[in-house]
């Protein structure tokens, strides 16, 4: 049993509920809205009229949701909860963060809770727990602590996290992005009668979505011949000129004027400009080695179809993803071109290890299993446990 340790677990996309900052009234996260409610995610952007769009908070964690009265049984992350409660883990802090915003947001929200962590329990061990986009905000942080991404390029590694944190748990995570996120800002996803909640204009109005686009290289679409190439999707020209995102006729916007572009292109422009600088410190060799290492383990999955790139047909500058649009447009290629291996949610490229988190000889451990099963699976709590408990 785990004697005087405390955790933090840190929850990835989805992984949060959000409430509406006026009613108080649970958004994301209440099976009445999101099945049956008329509500939208979008992110308001200031300057532009995005229909709909509410100011949402984070609330709480999603442990276990059950819908239509246990028809259906989402196992969120209540079975880790549990493991670490098991393990004799005396208090876990879950990690309540906006996962449509930048993400920095959600690693200073990491730094207030660790540093408060500190203050209350002097004595005790520090436990980092987390899953998808929260291990991205747990490896940035390890490694840079607080600081913001211009000032990390500068200064270089602090290895705040590191110093402050016992154990690490990292799981499932895109290091570098996923093609998927630039599909759903394309289509958008339908999700029961609620059709409004992840539109593709809601999916281009979070922030987040920038974070979680593939680097440059590995941004790739197949053209008509069935070549691969890169949309250079870190261009925020690029969009513009080929009406991606938020310039795309669907986005459904008011009429345009002047000023609506130029609020549209300033927001893509700022966080693909971020999203870049985060690339490059994720991937970025060690310059100062910390003083001391810490136990890290990494689980991933693997062995499942998943997206890695769409089809282009550049003439009406369309892309397919799903069989229908190859049946629709009468495309001869066969629509499993655009899959590759990973763990049906984040592809194989994103997962690998970046070479800082090699070198602090972290344990990689990787299985034939499915995104969230990663970290939720019998077999892996069974090596959570033995991880915890060395």
């Amino acid at each position: 049993m785990l004697e005087s340790t405390i955790a933090i677990f840190i929850p990835g996309y989805y992984g949060t509920t959000l409430q509406d900052v006026k009613s108080g009234r649970l958004i994301w996260g209440d099976t009445k809205e999101v099945l049956f409610g008329r509500k939208t995610l979008a992110l308001p952007i200031e300057g532009l009229p995005i229909p709909e769009a509410l100011s949402l908070k984070p609330f709480s964690m999603i442990n276990d949701k059950k819908i239509l009265g246990g028809l259906i049984r989402e196992d969120a992350y209540d079975k880790s909860i549990s493991l670490l409660n098991s393990l004799g883990v005396e208090k876990v802090f879950p990690l309540p963060w906006d996962w449509r915003r930048d993400p920095y947001l959600g690693i200073k929200a990491l730094d207030e809770l660790v540093d408060n962590c500190k203050k209350n329990y002097p004595r005790s061990k520090l436990v980092v727990v987390s899953h998808s986009f929260g291990s991205l905000i747990a490896s940035y942080y390890l490694r840079y602590g607080a600081m913001d991404f211009s000032e990390a390029i500068t200064h270089g590694e602090s290895w705040k996290g590191l110093k402050n944190i016992d154990k690490f748990i990292l799981s499932a995570c895109p290091f570098r992005g996923l093609m998927a996120m630039f599909r759903n800002m394309h289509y958008g996803i339908k999700f029961g009668l609620n059709h409004k909640m992840q539109t593709a204009l809601a999916f281009s109005t979070w922030e987040s979505s920038y974070y979680l686009l593939p680097p440059t290289g590995m941004d790739l679409v197949q053209n008509e011949k069935g070549t691969l190439e890169s949309l250079k999707l870190h261009d925020p020209n690029e969009w513009q000129k080929n009406k991606f995102g938020l310039f795309h006729e669907s986005s459904k916007l008011k009429k345009e004027s002047e000023s609506n572009n130029e609020v549209r292109f300033k927001f893509v422009e700022h966080h693909l400009g971020r999203a870049r600088k985060l690339h490059t410190l994720i991937e970025s060799p060690i310059k100062t080695r910390p003083e001391q290492l810490k136990p890290i383990l990494y689980l991933s999955g693997g062995g499942q179809k998943t997206v890695h790139h769409g089809l282009w047909l550049k003439k009406p500058n369309v892309f397919l993803y799903y069989p229908q649009h190859f049946k629709k447009w009468k495309v001869k290629l066969h629509p499993s071109i655009v899959f590759g291996e990973g763990d049906a949610t984040v592809p194989d490229f994103s997962l690998k290890l970046p070479s800082f988190l090699k070198k602090l000889n972290t344990i990689e451990i990787s299985r034939q299993d499915s995104h969230l099963n990663v970290l939720q699976s019998d077999e892996s709590q069974q090596i959570i446990s033995k991880f915890l408990l060395s």
